[in-house]
C-alpha cells in the first residue's frame, strides 16, 4: 500500500529551508524528492496573506497538496499563550480566537485542510500539573466545542495532538487513548485525532496497539523517529507501523516533523523519503509471504 506524504514546511526554516523567504527552492526540492503535499503555518495575524496565497499557489502549481495548516501552541513555538486548557479566561479566548482565525484562512482553499489543536501551558509543570485534571480536561472540551462547531461551518476538520508531558499538562492529554476519548465525548463528525510519533513514542506505550485503539478517529500523522529526527536515525520501528496503518486503511497523510532537521533539511527531505518508501516496499512484500496470491 503506498500513503501519502507531506512535510511541515516550518521545521526546515532552523536549518535553512525557509519557505517564506525562498518558496521556489523549498517547494521545488519537496516536490522533485517525490512529496505529495505540503503542511503550511497557521498564522494568518503574522504571514502576509498574498505571500500565503503566493506560496499556497506555487505548491498548487507543482503538484503538491496542502492537507493541513500547523498550529503553533507551545510557546517556544508561538512566542505567546495560546492555551486552550486555561483557567485563565484571557488566554483561553486568545487560543479560541487563533484557532477561529486559523480556520478561516483554512476554508480560503477549495479543499479546506485540516486543523490541528493542542493544549499547551504557558511553563512545564512536570511531574505533575499543578490544576486539577478534570478543570483542564473541561475547559479543553469547552474550547475544542467552540471551535469544532465553528470549524464545521467552514468545511474544516480539527484534530487533537496529544503532547508529551514536558511540554504540555503533565497527567492532561498527553496520550491518543485520551484525545480520542475526547473526540468521541464531544461526537463531532469533523473532529479527530491526529498522531505525532515523537509524542506518541513516550506516552502511548506500544505505538502500534496505540494507533489501532484511534484508527477511526486519526486523522492526520506526524512523522518524526524518538529522537524527533527523520525516521530510521532512532528506535522506532517504522516497518511495523507501515504494516499497523496499511491493516486499518491509513489514507490521511503523513508529515515529516524532524525538528530541527539535521544534518540539513535537503538530506532530511529525501531520506525520509526514501527510507519510508523501503519501508511501504518491505511490508507489501511481507504481505505477500504471508498471504500469497
Amino acid at each position: 500500500m503506498q500513503h501519502k506524504y507531506s512535510v511541515i514546511l516550518c521545521t526546515l526554516s532552523a536549518s535553512g529551508g525557509n519557505v517564506w523567504e525562498n518558496p521556489v527552492e523549498v517547494l521545488e526540492a519537496v516536490a522533485n524528492a517525490g512529496y505529495n503535499g505540503v503542511d503550511l503555518d497557521a498564522e494568518p495575524d503574522r504571514i502576509d496573506f498574498k505571500k500565503f496565497n503566493e506560496v499556497k499557489e506555487l505548491a498548487f502549481s507543482l503538484g503538491l497538496k496542502v492537507p493541513a495548516l500547523i498550529g503553533a501552541w507551545a510557546p517556544w513555538h508561538a512566542g505567546e499563550v495560546r492555551d486552550l486548557a486555561s483557567s485563565d479566561e484571557s488566554e483561553r479566548r486568545h487560543g479560541i480566537d487563533y484557532a477561529k482565525k486559523s480556520i478561516d484562512l483554512a476554508a480560503t482553499f477549495d479543499d479546506p485542510p485540516c486543523f490541528e489543536i493542542v493544549a499547551s501551558p504557558a511553563e512545564s509543570e512536570y511531574p505533575v500539573t499543578k490544576t486539577p485534571i478534570k478543570v483542564l480536561r473541561d475547559n479543553f472540551i469547552k474550547s475544542t466545542v467552540e471551535i469544532t462547531e465553528y470549524a464545521a461551518k467552514h468545511n474544516v476538520n480539527i484534530g487533537i495532538e496529544p503532547i508529551n508531558r514536558f511540554e504540555g499538562y503533565a497527567g492532561f492529554l498527553n496520550s491518543l487513548v485520551e484525545a480520542k476519548d475526547i473526540a468521541d465525548e464531544i461526537n463531532a463528525d469533523n473532529l479527530g485525532v491526529l498522531a505525532d510519533f515523537f509524542h506518541v513514542n513516550m506516552e502511548d506505550g506500544p505505538i502500534n496497539d496505540a494507533l489501532r485503539s484511534v484508527s477511526d478517529r486519526l486523522m492526520h500523522i506526524h512523522l518524526a523517529d524518538n529522537n524527533r529526527q527523520g525516521p530510521g536515525t532512532g528506535h522506532i520501528d517504522f516497518l511495523q507501523i507501515i504494516r499497523t496503518l496499511n491493516s486499518i486503511k491509513f489514507n490521511g497523510y503523513i508529515s515529516l516533523d524532524s525538528v530541527p532537521a539535521k544534518p540539513d533539511w535537503k538530506t532530511v527531505l529525501n531520506s525520509t523519503i526514501i527510507f519510508m518508501k523501503q519501508m511501504e516496499k518491505m511490508a507489501d512484500l511481507q504481505e505477500q509471504i504471508v498471504h500469497p496470491v
